[in-house]
Parts: structure tokens; C-alpha cells; sequence
């Protein structure tokens, strides 16, 4: 999450015009040595032929150019050019990405990808890779942690990579007693022979299984903390793994999403018995706690949003230089304080640095102060000075800022193609007006927002976000006003499509509204504007929590909208232009708003996705217009690994519910440009994109050839499909899909 009092306004402004990236062309607008129009009768094109193209953006620009998450990094300690970064998600409850693994031999100028091998049982990229080890008296060979594979190593510098242990989530490494540790779903694993052979040393259970690892050996004694999922600490000694204690842990915190979880320990060397832990609970996750006796009895340091610092403790680490200092990193800044394990410590600014939400800090010996590797959702970055606070100037080197892993989420195209805006997580929305040629920072769009374009009218440009509500251009997305602002009327980034617009008269904007973290008093319920947003009207709909809404391109007075109230979700249809509203039968209640589209060729027929108890990504299918819905396919099993996939109902009916529960099931949409026939629809969920020609019956997995297989917003051009993705930004098939 980008932290938006950070001032750096008149930065964003030279930055933004200065911005040029690079990236693939777009394919053209109108399509050459296209695949044969498809009808009912003519032949599909498979999901395993689809070959996508990404766009980017490759390199984002908010105050400085960055690439996307880094969490993971490992530096060649012969050749300090030779860095390895990956993106996943970490230890923590920290932004999900798919970007893989990439490798520098030129310290950053350019990287490429090292993901060769780095693949699950089908074979698609195992991209989502939470810690890195290199073996330091072989720098050719490394280990990756994997969210959902286990642990992969290569001999050969990355080259390739081979699976050496396979288990769900893995999540840090620790060389501790001359032997190598994985943190893993398994347990506690242990390794003598440099990773190429595990056992388990403390068996893990579906309750408990270590997360984060600490460890210190050297001149102040030694010392080796493993944190668990419930939040208990275990310590190894002779052999053995004993169970110390339990970090405190407060289950009502307004933040579906907070565990007792242990996010990171940090131990201090010259006195081991000295340990601070980060864990997931809090208000905006994470808490920082404090033990001086080992691990047995805790008292927490900072809590919540604390003091001005930022949005929780997201990284620790004692430095190597200045006795009993501790880097804390936050969702807003760097700072230090010298560690005793008392409670509210005295913090100080430390070095100023252009990356502001940063996930895992390295400290390293450089004179008379530490250097520091810093780990933050705008790339890895390199600070020399780490404890030298330089007020405004930025000193560090943004090492990945040519890293293509950018986490697209909505965005908007063009009827030509050459023209688009997307958001993406933790920078503000870019834009493209050449194809994805060059890409441009447009300020003051928030993160993870929404985004349209009026039809027939595309210079007119809506953006629709939790921060600023809707923004509206009406010189092709040049200057937006912020009428959202004033109105009160504000998005959830949880939503699935919260804006369509009425084809009969394309001024008319319908948007669902009711924020989940809340920027504001808000308002909740379904909204509409037909004088570009200058005025808005509640219309009389019966929803308590809309956050979908889709109408029909052939009858603006048919119409779906998906709600939620009390923790269940549901699907209504109209007829009439949303006079009368009909409960949608066959709608089994989820967690999560369903997203839905209707057929362009056959208006009778509708289909909708959510995911169910189990993290099945399931998909319903109407045949008349939304009255009745049966379930016709179980695509793919989503779960977001280490965070509750449910949401509390009592939090619901509150103006600020539960946050960053982001469903596995995305989003849903039919190619609109069909003309007659099956038209194709594609859906995206937290583990692949798929397509189906057959209405919902089937569907065939697309994201096979890509890096990434997280993916967000869909549309559909003149028979190319884009999607939003996270790690490789949005990307397009590299020929047309269905005309």
C-alpha cells in the first residue's frame, strides 16, 4: 500500500514529465494474419496456443523510477555486481506478486529473468518465490522459497533450477551451526549439504508452522528463534527445538487479515537473549514486540499505526555496525532506535530513501556505519549510509529500477489501441498513448483503483478509487477533476467492476460505493451521474454493499448487480432499468462480491464467478438474463496461503470493514466485440487465467507460456484479449483471440 502523506508532490510532477519506459509494441489496431472469426461452428482457438505479450509498464514512476515488489534478494559475495532478486510474498501479509526471479551481472543496469526449471507439477512458472539464499563459499548455487511449491536450487547461478523439496509454502532460510534451515509448511527443515537434501528437524501441522527464522553467532554468544503461524516461538539448542513463548495478539483489530502470525524476528548480536518480533496482528499489520529473556515473555513496542512512522512494522534488523541498533522499516519510512526491550522506544529517522514501503532490510558493514540491501514493494534499493538521515535527499540506488514486475490491476483501453491507463499497486495509475511504447505517471490516481473510458467518447477518462472517489477527464485523460472527493462517494479495492456505464445514453455512469480502509466518511450504496460526475443521485436500489455492477449492451435496462451484506454475497437482476429487482436464485452465498458479464450475442445468458469455502474458483451460468443461476464449472483451486480467505460479517456493517482480502476469483468477462455466435469469455483468478468457448462448460488454462499467473482486469479489442497481472503489468495476446 502506498502511504499518501509521504510529500513528495512537486517531485511527482518533474518526475512524471520526464518518464519514458520501454515495452513491446501493441499489436495493431485493426490485426494482421489474425485467427479465422469464430461463430458457433468455427473451430476454438486453445488456451495452450495463446501466446501474451507484456506491456508493462516496466518502470513505474512515482517520486523516482522503481520496478514492482522486491522481498527477497542475494548478492554474489565475489562479485557484488552479481545480484539475484525475487518477488512472492515474503513472510508477512505483504502484497502479493508473481513476478519470479531475476538476475543482474552489471549491478542493475540490466536484468533478465532466471526461471528456468523454476516450475510446478504442470509445469508453469513457480513464480511467486518469497526468500533467496546463496551459498557464500559457492555463489553458484541458491535456494528460492517458493509460496506454493516448496524449495528449488540451482548449481549454475540460475541458470537453471531443479525442485528439491516439494511442500506448500516456504518462506526463509537461516544458516545456523553449520547447517542450512527452511521455513517451511512441512516444518522446520535441515539441510547439511548445502540444500540438496532436507529433513525435517520440527515438524510443522496445519496450526503451527514456522514462518520466520532469527539467528546470531559470533563474539556475543549464539542463538536461533524459529516464529510460527499461531505466533509462538520456538529456540534450538543442542540439537533441540523448545517451545520459549507466545507473541501477544489481539483478534479484533478492525483488519480481517490480522494473525497471531510472526512476520520477522531480529536478534541481537551481542546479546542474543534480546529479540524483537514482528507479527501480523494490529490495525494496519504489523505489531512490533520485544523479549529480553529469549523469547519466554513479550511486551509490545509499537502497536498499530504508531506515532507518524507509517503503517506498521514491516521489517526489522540489528545492525552490524552500532551496538543494539535496530532498523525498523514501515509502510511510510526508515528509521532506527537502539534496542533494550522496552516498550514505546525512541525513534529516530534514518536514512532517507526513495523506495516507502519496505518489506526486509540487510544491514552490512561499511566503515563507520552500515550499508543497507532494503527490500520495498517499489523494488530493492542500496543505501550506503543506513543510519544518516539526509532530510529530502535521496541517496540510495534503486538497483531494480529496470525490472519489469510491475502489479497491474483495472485498467481501460482504447478503441484504437494506442491509448491506455491502468492501475497498479503501490504506485499511482500510468498511462500509455502509443501502445505501451512509453508509459507516464498520473498523479494523484490512487492505487488499486478502477478505470473506464465513456464509449464513443474516449477522451472522456473515469477513474474510481478509495482515496479520491471518482475522477473525471474530459480532455483524454490529461487533467482529472475530483468530484468523488466532495460527494463522499468511494470504491472498495475488494469491488470486482463497480462502474458501468448505459449504452443507450453512455453519459449515464452507474458506480457502487462503501470503501473498505475508509479515507473518508463514505457512503454506501449505488450511485449515478449522467453530467461527467458533476452531479450524482442515490438511486432507490435495494443493497446494503453493492460492489458489482453490469448492464447489458443490448438492453440498458437489463442489468446485474452483485452485493454484500452481513458476510454473504448475492446476485439480483432488473428489467426495467432498476425500478423492480429480483434476488437471483442459484446464488450460493461467498465471502466475496461475484464478479458477472453477459453474453453481447445472447443477452439471455449470463455468467458469474466467486470462490467458495474451499478456495474452488467456481463459475454460474443463467440462461434467462440472471433470474436463475446453476453452477457449471470448478476452474481452479485459488487459496491464499497464510491469511483468513473469509471475511468477519460483524465488520461488514461498519464504515471502515475489514482490509486487503483480496478474493482469488477476479474477475469475468465476455469478448464484447462478437458479432454473432459463442462469444469467448475469459476469467482471471489468483492462480492463472482461463478462457471458455463454450459459454462456462470448459475452460483451458492461459497463462501457461507466462511468468506471472495472478491476474486482475480483463478487456477484450477488436479480438485481442489484455489482462492486468501481477508481476509482468498488463499483457495482450500477441494475436487476436476471437473476432
Amino acid at each position: 500500500m502506498r502511504w499518501v502523506w509521504i510529500s513528495i508532490a512537486a517531485f511527482l510532477v518533474l518526475a512524471a514529465s520526464a518518464c519514458r519506459g520501454t515495452s513491446p509494441a501493441l499489436p495493431p489496431a485493426t490485426g494482421v494474419a489474425a485467427a479465422p472469426s469464430r461463430d458457433a461452428s468455427s473451430a476454438a482457438v486453445t488456451g495452450n496456443a495463446i501466446t501474451f505479450v507484456p506491456l508493462g509498464p516496466t518502470r513505474m514512476f512515482d517520486f523516482l523510477p522503481s520496478s514492482g515488489k522486491v522481498n527477497a534478494y542475494a548478492v554474489d559475495p565475489n562479485d557484488r555486481k552479481t545480484i539475484y532478486v525475487a518477488s512472492g510474498r515474503g513472510t508477512g501479509l505483504e502484497t502479493y506478486s508473481s513476478a519470479g526471479i531475476f538476475r543482474t551481472t552489471d549491478g542493475g543496469a540490466s536484468w533478465s529473468t532466471a526461471d528456468a526449471g523454476l516450475v510446478d507439477p504442470s509445469g508453469a512458472i513457480s513464480s511467486v518465490v518469497n526468500a533467496l539464499w546463496i551459498d557464500p563459499a559457492k555463489p553458484s548455487v541458491l535456494l528460492a522459497a517458493s509460496e506454493y511449491d516448496g524449495i528449488f536450487r540451482t548449481t549454475d547461478a540460475g541458470v537453471s533450477w531443479s525442485s528439491v523439496y516439494r511442500t506448500a509454502a516456504a518462506t526463509q532460510f537461516a544458516s545456523y551451526g553449520g547447517a542450512l534451515y527452511a521455513a517451511a509448511a512441512k516444518g522446520i527443515l535441515v539441510s547439511t549439504d548445502g540444500g540438496a537434501h532436507w529433513s525435517v528437524s520440527l515438524a510443522g501441522t496445519p496450526q503451527r508452522w514456522p514462518v520466520a527464522f532469527g539467528a546470531v553467532s559470533g563474539s556475543g554468544g549464539s542463538a536461533f528463534y524459529a516464529g510460527m503461524t499461531d505466533g509462538t516461538i520456538f529456540a534450538f539448542a543442542n540439537g533441540t527445538w523448545t517451545y520459549r513463548g507466545m507473541l501477544p495478539f489481539t483478534s479484533d483489530t478492525h483488519t480481517d487479515g490480522s494473525t497471531p502470525a510472526v512476520h520477522q524476528i531480529a536478534v541481537d548480536p551481542l546479546r542474543p537473549s534480546l529479540v524483537y518480533a514482528s507479527s501480523n496482528d494490529g490495525t494496519w499489520d504489523q505489531d512490533l514486540h520485544a523479549s529480553i529473556d529469549g523469547g519466554v515473555t513479550w511486551n509490545t513496542v509499537f502497536k498499530n499505526r504508531y506515532e507518524n512512522l507509517g503503517l506498521g512494522t514491516q521489517a526489522i534488523a540489528f545492525s552490524v555496525v552500532h551496538p543494539h541498533r535496530v532498523y525498523l522499516g514501515t509502510d511510510g519510512g526508515f528509521y532506527y532506535f537502539e534496542a533494550d526491550g522496552a516498550p514505546k522506544a525512541e525513534v529516530s529517522p534514518a536514512a532517507n530513501l526513495s523506495v516507502i514501503d519496505i518489506r526486509d532490510v540487510w544491514p552490512v558493514a561499511n566503515g563507520a556505519d552500515d550499508a543497507c540491501w532494503v527490500a520495498s514493494d517499489q523494488g530493492l534499493t542500496y543505501e550506503s549510509r543506513c543510519s544518516l538521515h539526509d532530510g529530502k535527499v535521496f541517496n540510495d540506488d534503486v538497483v531494480t529500477k529496470t525490472v519489469a514486475s510491475g502489479l497491474a490491476r483495472r485498467f481501460a483501453i482504447s478503441p484504437d489501441g494506442r491509448f491506455l491507463v491502468t492501475s497498479l499497486q503501490d504506485f499511482e495509475s500510468h498511462e500509455t498513448f502509443d501502445g505501451g511504447k512509453t508509459w507516464h505517471v498520473k498523479d494523484a490516481l490512487y492505487e488499486d483503483g478502477f478505470n473506464e473510458l465513456q464509449p464513443g467518447n474516449p477522451h472522456n477518462c473515469y477513474a474510481y478509487d478509495e482515496a479520491n472517489g471518482l475522477s473525471v477527464s474530459t480532455n483524454g485523460c490529461v487533467k482529472y477533476r475530483f468530484p468523488g472527493y466532495y460527494s463522499g462517494i468511494y470504491p472498495s479495492r475488494l469491488m470486482t467492476t463497480p462502474m458501468a456505464f448505459n449504452p443507450t445514453h453512455p453519459r449515464q455512469l452507474y458506480l457502487m460505493a462503501g470503501p473498505i480502509v475508509g479515507f473518508a466518511t463514505a457512503k454506501f450504496g449505488a450511485f449515478t451521474t449522467s453530467d461527467d460526475g458533476r452531479s450524482f443521485t442515490r438511486l432507490a436500489w435495494p443493497f446494503a454493499r453493492p460492489g458489482m455492477i453490469v448492464v447489458d449492451a443490448t438492453n440498458s435496462k437489463h442489468m446485474l448487480v452483485g452485493d454484500l451484506k452481513g458476510g454473504a454475497s448475492s446476485l439480483s437482476v432488473t428489467t426495467d432499468g432498476g425500478t423492480t429487482w429480483t434476488a437471483s436464485s442459484g446464488v450460493p452465498p461467498t465471502a466475496f462480491w461475484y464478479s458477472a458479464t453477459i453474453s453481447p450475442t445472447r443477452p439471455n445468458v449470463a455468467l458469474a464467478s466467486s470462490v467458495d469455502a474451499d478456495n474452488n474458483v467456481f463459475v454460474l451460468r443463467s440462461t434467462d438474463g440472471g433470474r436463475t443461476f446453476e453452477r457449471v464449472a470448478t476452474v481452479v483451486n485459488a487459496p491464499l496461503l497464510r491469511i483468513r480467505t473469509r471475511v468477519d460479517r460483524p465488520e461488514l456493517e461498519r464504515l471502515s470493514p475489514p482490509a486487503f482480502v483480496y478474493s482469488p476469483a477476479r474477475e469475468i468477462r465476455f469478448n464484447q466485440d462478437a458479432a454473432k455466435g459463442v462469444p469467448d469469455v475469459a476469467l482471471t483468478t489468483l492462480r492463472g487465467a482461463f478462457l471458455s468457448t463454450d459459454l462456462g462448460n470448459t475452460w483451458t488454462r492461459l497463462d501457461d507460456r507466462l511468468i506471472a499467473h495472478s491476474f486482475w482486469g480483463i478487456r477484450w479489442r477488436d479480438g485481442y484479449l489484455y489482462l492486468g497481472s501481477d508481476g509482468q503489468g498488463v499483457v495482450v495476446s500477441a494475436r487476436p483471440v476471437q473476432r
